[in-house]
Parts: structure tokens; C-alpha cells; sequence
């Protein structure tokens, strides 16, 4: 198994590290040196490997700056969603979360997905979207970031601390169905599973008007950067509650190691 320390001193040497107060997620995030990473990262306005703030874009038609309409998903930074944050239940240690990720890794083959922009999560109420980029065609590939997410939420929620009553209190605020709460009294989050929607946040809730502007700036770089090689998993460390999360250590999935066992 092939694992890479991408940035010069890791958050995953446990001495560095305060269990009490740190959360850890597994995510998809595209290739460090690719254009991909690069648009994504400047996107946001930080780089989430190396914790460099990037400048964003200008995009026509915003209401505001693109800075002012990214402030949650700049501080997850440039990723997809796999195993959501949890803190590490009492006597599990970072080094058991990179072997349970290794084993994850060991079982998956690398793959290409093509995506779209799209807006998530409005409804009928009038709660406003967000925008994100989403699987745009290919049911294998689909099968594929499916099983991925479905093993890293399985495998690892041994190792995770039960969520506390007022995170409960916090994600049910936000409106559930009786399954996704469900979900989220079983694994800590609500949109796994059968609920689970592969997405790269690309912004905060945002209007009509902005999703338009959004979705018209990514659909010919979409194009253009073509399908998101996902060669890998990342453990992502948030230090403490507010702090933005950091890429910490990439593991290779089998297929990019060349096994064709």
C-alpha cells in the first residue's frame, strides 16, 4: 500500500495532534499537481494541502465575491465527502485510522468520474441550494464512488465517537426524512448509503441568480479539465472546532499502485 505525506510536517503524528478536540474525515480530493486541484483550490480561496490562501476567480453575474459566497466550503476545503468528521472514540489513535484507511484502499480500484455542475439541497420551502459539482453520466462510475464512500463509512465508524446530542440537535435543524435520521442515530450523518450523493461543494446556499453565474463559469472548464481521476483517498484533520481542515496524508487505491491481482 502506497501512502504519501503530501505536506512538510503532517497533523497525523499523534503527538501533534489533541484527540479531545480533533476531527478527521476521509474525502476524495483530486490530485495535488493537477489542474483539477489547482482550479478547485483557487475556487475556494485556500489551498487545502497546503494551507496557502489562493486568489479566486473573477466570475460575472455574482451578487457578491465569490470570497463572501464560499465562506463554509473554504474551511472544508476542496474535496468530496467519503467518511464525514468525527472525533476518535476514546482509546482509538491516528494510527488506527491510517491502517483502517489503508485497508479501505487495498480493496478499490482507481477510476475516472465526469461531473457537472448542479445546484444541491434547495427545496420547497424556499431553503436555498448550494452549488457543487456532481456525477454528470456513467453508472459504473457511480457503482464505483458508491462502494468507495459505503466502505470508508463502515469500516472506520468502529473508530468513531458517537455523536454528541447537540450535533444531533444540529443536523436535524437542517430538515430530515424518518431514513436519513435514521442514518444519522446509526453512522453520524444523515447521507449515507442509499442517501449518499457523490458532490465537490462549490459554494455556500446561494440564489437562483448566482447558481446561474456559478454553473455558467465551471460548465466549459468541466469540459475542458475532463473526468476527476480518483486514484486515492485523503484524511483530512480539522485541529479544533472553527479551524479550517487540512489535507494530512494521501493513500493510494490498488488500481494506482498497478495490482491487477
Amino acid at each position: 500500500m502506497t501512502v504519501r505525506d503530501d505536506i512538510a510536517v503532517t497533523p497525523l503524528d499523534e503527538a501533534a495532534v489533541d484527540l479531545r478536540e480533533a476531527r478527521f474525515a476521509i474525502y476524495y480530493a483530486p490530485p495535488s499537481d493537477s489542474a483539477w486541484w489547482y482550479e478547485g483550490s483557487r475556487w475556494l480561496g485556500r489551498d487545502a494541502q497546503s494551507g496557502a490562501p489562493c486568489d479566486a476567480p473573477a466570475v460575472p453575474g455574482l451578487s457578491q465575491s465569490l470570497h463572501g459566497l464560499t465562506i463554509d466550503a473554504r474551511r472544508y476545503g476542496w474535496h468530496a465527502t467519503l467518511k464525514p468528521p468525527m472525533r476518535l472514540r476514546d482509546g482509538a489513535g491516528v494510527s488506527d485510522l491510517r491502517a483502517a484507511a489503508m485497508a479501505v484502499a487495498a480493496r478499490h480500484r482507481g477510476f475516472d468520474v465526469s461531473v457537472h455542475a448542479a445546484l444541491l439541497g434547495a427545496k420547497e420551502d424556499g431553503t436555498r441550494g448550494f452549488m457543487a459539482l456532481r456525477p454528470a453520466h456513467g453508472q459504473a462510475a457511480r457503482e464505483a464512488i458508491d462502494a468507495l464512500a459505503h466502505d470508508c463509512v463502515t469500516s472506520l465508524d468502529a473508530l468513531r465517537m458517537p455523536a454528541t446530542p447537540d450535533e444531533l440537535a444540529q443536523r436535524r435543524a437542517t430538515g430530515l426524512t424518518p431514513r436519513q435520521d435514521a442514518l444519522l442515530q446509526r453512522w453520524g450523518y444523515p447521507f449515507v448509503g442509499e442517501e449518499f450523493r457523490f458532490h465537490m461543494t462549490l459554494s455556500d446556499r446561494v440564489g437562483d441568480s448566482d447558481a446561474t453565474a456559478i454553473r455558467a463559469w465551471w460548465a466549459p472548464r468541466v469540459a475542458a479539465l475532463g473526468p476527476l481521476p480518483v486514484n486515492d483517498i485523503a484524511i483530512f484533520v480539522q485541529a479544533r472546532a472553527g479551524e479550517p481542515f487540512h489535507l494530512a496524508q494521501r493513500i493510494a487505491l490498488r488500481a494506482s499502485m498497478g495490482d491487477e491481482a
